[in-house]
């Protein structure tokens, strides 16, 4: 066993989102200033203050190779046996004494070559050389400069060891040590003497390393102290984000003024996650004043009194930002939804594209035309629509902005506006993101469904289409949300046409507003807008179905995301069947044979054979049947009615020269196999699959 290699860097505290940033960074950091050294497995750890490495088993040096490389000719490299300015230049680039060039034999005749010595670097030496610009080279979103270094936080400590051995790297001016520090309220110094004893030293000075392990104790103490209460922990998914706040994670019960339990839940749960990044209580549905805080103090857990002061404290700032809301919500309920929604008249959407005024106005209008498409009702989600961007401009959603939709959403039921249409408002700002929660009802999808489309026929239009990975609309985010909201409406309809009633419906409504944003699209425009969409389609099919079925499916060039996706689930369980590599052979086949075929009619009469007669005749039948079952979705069902036709072909294949001498009958074979591939490709083209 070679010794193992132990790094831990040292910083100002990190933003919780940085932290495995750096632990990944640090990982591949090191590996790739050890590419070619043989090693074994490798660890990190991190926390908000320090990340860190053990490369086990590594080897003390990178492994020496001796390679030729072959020059000029020998014609070229020697005069008269003496060597040429080509051969004197040749071995200085390859750093080797003109006098110990050797000849060899080449494809080209004989060449000058020299024997050339690569690797053998040692370990530390490399890490002496390269660590620090390494650990400076990791990327990051945003930086700080501090003297002559530029990194995520100020750098402070660096330990570096190579078994026992001491690494005499350095980074941003700190040398590497033997020695790190713990918790802040627990400093140390503590000496490290190799990755084994890490953990260990710095859990006996209030530092969990590990960063799995913190985020265990973090649940189940949450879980301890909520049952302590006989409650429940809500928004579980902020501990992803707490356990890199942390080093020491201790769960303190805190709770706020039970009176300011009549503000509506959401905005108190939300502002309890996203700005003190605490855990709400629940009995059963409903929520309580009690909270749970993790702390970061290493007595929290054994201190009564300094439980009781991180309690305090954590219930003062919630409370202020609670009763901040509260005055909000008041003020607010003051005015109707629709007076705040005039104040977006003075509010721009995207430069070029007209004000948010403007923007709800387009998607009351294009829900409005698809929402009978969805079985909703017209009147209703144009009124949804027109609604949903008014509680942009109230001051309950200027001082908590992750609230939009949902205020909209109670000001309207105060305000007296149907139950359906203050759902939708909220609801259309689903989905957030890749994996979200859809809306729950057909006015919540037209109007949600019209905010992506007007979205992205409208910056389309105005020539703002994402270049390379830039995306700062968000408009991969709103074709996806399209595909989404279609496969979850299950609605049949080719992508151009609800672009174009999309594209319609808001230029219609934009005239005499903004001008500049009434502009429909061009037919290159909308073909780019769609191959956009398309792209997101394909992507969103890709994750449950195998790539070549995916590809098998879209190369019959259909643009309904629905049927597209029914396909593709009737081609994977196709798939699963024993028997499909030979369905698979038969039928890649007379797509391949037919490919420069452009005619799918044929005379029946001209087949003369009873094995292209019985194809024939057995086509017929399977080709109804499967137009029939595609017409009622049931892609499955054409499928297996197509697929009865193997025998036949193979037969067929058997029986027949398709390529026959006689232009009449050769033409009537080829039409008979192109019509069969043209029923396949509809559901999907065999030739893509592997």
């Amino acid at each position: 066993m070679h010794p193992t290699l132990f790094i831990e860097l040292r910083c100002e505290e990190l933003p919780a989102r940085f932290v495995r940033i750096a632990e990944t960074g640090l990982r591949d950091a090191v590996l790739q200033l050890l590419n070619g050294i043989a090693h074994g497995a490798v660890r990190t750890w991190a926390t908000p203050r320090r990340v860190a490495l053990a490369v086990e088993d590594l080897a003390p040096a990178r492994p020496e190779e001796l390679s030729v490389v072959t020059g000029p000719a020998e014609a070229a490299a020697y005069r008269d046996g003496k060597p040429t300015p080509a051969a004197v230049g040749f071995a200085k680039g390859k750093g080797v004494p003109v006098e110990e060039l050797i000849l060899v034999d080449s494809p080209k005749g004989r060449v000058i070559a020299a024997q050339v010595r690569s690797g053998g670097q040692r370990v530390i030496d490399l890490l002496a050389q390269g660590l620090g610009d390494a650990i400076l080279g990791i990327p990051f979103v945003h930086t700080m400069t501090w003297g002559p270094a530029r990194w995520a936080r100020p750098i402070h400590g660096l330990v570096a060891l190579y078994g026992e051995a001491l690494v005499p790297a350095s980074v941003a001016g700190v040398a590497a040590g033997r020695e790190t520090l713990g918790h802040r309220l627990h400093p140390g110094p503590i000496t490290i003497s190799g990755a084994e004893a890490y953990a260990a030293a710095l859990r006996a000075h209030f530092v969990i390393a590990d960063r799995a392990e913190r985020e265990l104790t973090i649940r189940s103490q949450l879980d301890a102290a909520a049952h302590a209460l006989g409650l429940q922990v809500g928004e579980l998914d902020l501990v992803d984000e707490v356990v890199d706040l942390v080093e020491w994670p201790q769960v303190v019960t805190c709770a706020f003024d039970q009176g300011l339990l009549h503000l509506p839940p959401r905005l108190l749960v939300e502002s309890m996650g996203v700005h003190q990044r605490v855990f709400p209580l629940f009995s059963g549905d409903i929520l309580s004043n009690r909270f749970l805080a993790v702390s970061n103090h290493p007595f929290a857990a054994t201190d009564p009194e300094c439980a009781a002061t991180i309690a305090a404290g954590n219930a003062k700032v919630l409370g202020a930002r609670f009763h901040d809301a509260r005055f909000f919500y008041a003020e607010d309920r003051k005015k109707p939804l629709a007076v705040h929604g005039e104040k977006l008249a003075r509010m721009q959407w995207i430069r070029g594209g007209g004000t948010m005024a403007d923007k709800g106005a387009r998607v009351g209008a294009i829900a409005e035309e698809l929402a009978p498409r969805l079985g909703a009702t017209g009147a209703a989600a144009a009124r949804a629509g027109g609604l949903s961007k008014a509680d942009l401009a109230t001051q309950m959603v200027g001082e908590f902005p992750e609230l939009q939709g949902h205020v909209g959403r109670l000001l309207a039921a105060f305000d007296g506006e149907p139950a359906e249409v203050s759902l939708a408002i909220e609801e259309h700002y689903l989905p957030r993101f890749s994996g979200d929660q859809l809306p729950t009802a057909a006015l919540g999808l037209a109007v949600a469904l019209a905010d992506r489309l007007d979205t992205l026929t409208r910056t389309f239009a105005l020539g703002l289409k994402p270049k390379g990975s830039a995306d700062p609309l968000g408009l991969r985010r709103a074709a996806g949300g399209v595909v989404a909201l279609l496969l979850h409406a299950g609605l049949r309809i080719e992508l151009p046409l609800l672009l174009r009633i999309a594209d319609r419906a808001g230029a219609s409504a934009s005239a005499g507003l903004d001008a500049a944003a009434v502009g429909a699209l061009t037919e290159e425009q909308l073909a780019e807008l769609v191959g956009f969409v398309m792209d997101r389609a394909r992507a969103a099919l890709a994750e449950p179905h195998a790539t070549d079925v995916v590809n098998a499916v879209f190369a019959s060039r259909d643009h309904d995301v629905v049927a597209l996706a029914a396909r593709c689930g009737a081609m994977s369980a196709l798939a699963a069947d024993p028997a499909f590599e030979a369905l698979k052979t038969t039928f890649k086949r007379v797509m391949n044979i037919t490919k420069d075929h452009t005619t799918t009619t044929f005379d029946p009469t001209a087949l003369i054979e009873p094995a292209e007669q019985a194809l024939a005749a057995t086509f017929g039948e399977a080709r109804d049947r499967a137009r029939a079952c595609a017409e009622a979705s049931d892609f499955a069902g054409a499928l297996h009615a197509l697929v009865k036709l193997r025998g036949p072909v193979d037969s067929f294949f058997d029986a027949v020269l398709v390529m026959a001498p006689e232009p009449a009958l050769r033409e009537a074979r080829l039409g008979l196999l192109s019509a069969i591939a043209l029923e396949f490709r509809r559901i999907a083209d065999f030739k893509h699959l592997n």
